[in-house]
């Protein structure tokens, strides 16, 4: 072994020797795993540009190395990567004084490729865990919609002794309808966004919506389950892996069931953590079946009578989320004949989660603003009525309504509105972009957009801390939201 060989192996990290003509001498093992299959590039310009691939500027990058590797420079060059799960990159050029003069020691460092796989891997389960969710998801809100749809027709088709009350009554059944559907549909979105997700999940909220996803289920084969856990416990562990644990342990409950039986999730605060557990009166476990419970791939479900096969990860993956990632303990207790409890224990959150939800038309709403107009930009005639009937009914205003920007710089160069209520469908230039026209007609209009879907995520995205820009109505908005939005632009 020479002494170039020696340099490159005691180093830890990928290294290649190379002359400052920029010819590769040599390369250690570790540059060799993360260059991959083939040869090492013999010159550096093609080493650089194989790891730097994923990185932003490139081409900057491996100009600063090179010319640092020429000069006999040294050199710490970091690239950040391209997109935000791609890798980034920090290169070192180590002049070496020793014989042979002239060369230099360049290790090329990926820092924080265990983040980027860490972030994939947390991606990967959440998709997982929406795809868990969709098909048990789904049969509820068909349920929501029908309902929905049901009552609505019995307004449009009224008895002829119909009265008030009875159309109130009806439409109080259609708003809650909604505000279910819209609570489903906004879980969903969140967790495919990873938003939400903060170190802290309200326990009784995480542990009713795994009950309501499992609803259909113990209906079809008459388990009744009931979740006995009170509001204010917030444990410190991430809300859409508490609902994944719960939902495995749900899952194994009723499977084990198989039919008529029942099953409890009872959470309480003890001695300064959470106590949460899953308990079913299925058939128990003997001790040799309890002793390996919690190893992959290991399961008792082989399918078959009705039943489907298991893939022995749940309890090993529950394992791991709540003693691993949230630092607390889970355990089995469970007797042949007599049923299972899964236990778990989780530290208590001093985050205490704020969930306000909008439950009636008639909560109290903001006064109308000093002298207030509004320009409504919608294209859709029924959400353009609803915003009308609302404004007049709670405000005694009535906007004037456009279905195209044209038409809203016509109104706007004709007179003053306190603010703007524009739908962001109406611009394929961007909704910042047609603030920016807006404004240019009226300086200083307060601009509020209502957006949905990916629209809402690219605006709330791009506002920042302090701008001018325009405020975000997330879709589907109830009354209360809607006037605190707009009172809040026109003061």
């Amino acid at each position: 072994m020479d002494e170039r060989t020696a340099l490159l192996a005691v180093c830890a990290e990928p290294a290649a020797l190379v002359e400052r003509s920029g010819a590769v001498v040599a390369t250690n093992e570790r540059l060799r795993q993360a260059l991959g299959p083939g040869a090492a590039p013999d010159t550096l310009g093609p080493l650089l540009d194989r790891l730097a691939a994923g990185v932003a500027r490139p081409v900057d990058l491996r100009e600063a190395v090179l010319e640092a590797v020429r000069a006999g420079r040294l050199l710490r060059k970091y690239a950040s990567p391209a997109e935000p799960e791609g890798d980034d990159l920090e290169v070192l050029v180590l002049p070496q004084r020793a014989a042979p003069p002239g060369d230099a020691l360049v290790v090329l460092r990926l820092p924080n490729r265990r983040v980027r796989e860490q972030a994939l891997e947390r991606r990967h389960e959440r998709l997982a865990l929406l795809g868990q969710m969709a098909a048990e998801t789904a049969h509820e809100l068909n349920n929501v919609l029908t309902t929905i749809i049901g009552w609505s027709q019995l307004i449009a088709l009224p008895r002829p002794d119909c009265t008030l009350e009875d159309l109130s009554e009806q439409a109080h059944r259609i708003q809650a309808g909604a505000l279910k559907a819209q609570r489903i549909v906004a879980d969903l979105m969140g967790i495919a966004r990873g938003q939400d997700d903060r170190a802290a999940a309200n326990v009784a909220a995480v542990a009713r919506d795994a009950a309501r996803m499992m609803a259909a289920e113990c209906a079809r084969r008459s388990i009744e389950l009931t979740v006995e856990v009170p509001d204010g416990l917030e444990a410190r562990i991430r809300r859409t892996r508490l609902s994944q644990v719960l939902l495995n342990l749900l899952r194994n409950a009723v499977q084990a069931i198989r039919r008529d039986g029942h099953v409890r999730v009872v959470g309480r605060a003890d001695d300064g953590s959470l106590l949460l557990q899953v308990i079913d009166d299925g058939p128990g476990m003997d001790e040799a079946t309890r002793a390996r419970a919690f190893d992959p791939f290991f399961t008792t479900r082989r399918g078959g009578e009705g039943g489907e096969a298991g893939t022995g990860l749940g309890l090993s993956l529950c394992r791991r989320i709540v003693e691993q990632e949230a630092g607390g303990a889970i355990r089995l207790d469970s007797q042949p004949g007599r049923g299972t409890t899964v236990e778990i224990r989780l530290p208590v959150s001093s985050i205490q989660e704020v969930r306000r939800l909008d439950t009636g038309i008639f909560r109290q709403v903001p006064p109308a603003p000093p002298d207030f107009s509004l320009l409504l930009v919608e294209p859709d005639p029924e959400a353009a009525g609803l915003v009308d009937e609302v404004l007049r009914r709670f405000w005694h205003v009535a906007p004037i309504a456009v279905s195209s920007v044209d038409s809203a710089l016509q109104a706007l160069r004709a007179r003053r509105f306190a603010a703007c209520l524009v739908d962001t469908d109406v611009d394929p230039d961007g909704p910042r972009a047609l603030a920016e026209r807006l404004r240019a007609v009226r300086p200083g209009l307060p601009v509020v957009f209502a957006a949905a879907g990916d629209s809402w995520a690219a605006l709330d995205a791009a506002a920042e801390p302090g701008d001018d820009g325009p405020g975000v109505l997330q879709k589907p908005f109830t009354i209360g939201q809607l006037l605190e939005a707009l009172a809040a632009a026109a003061t």
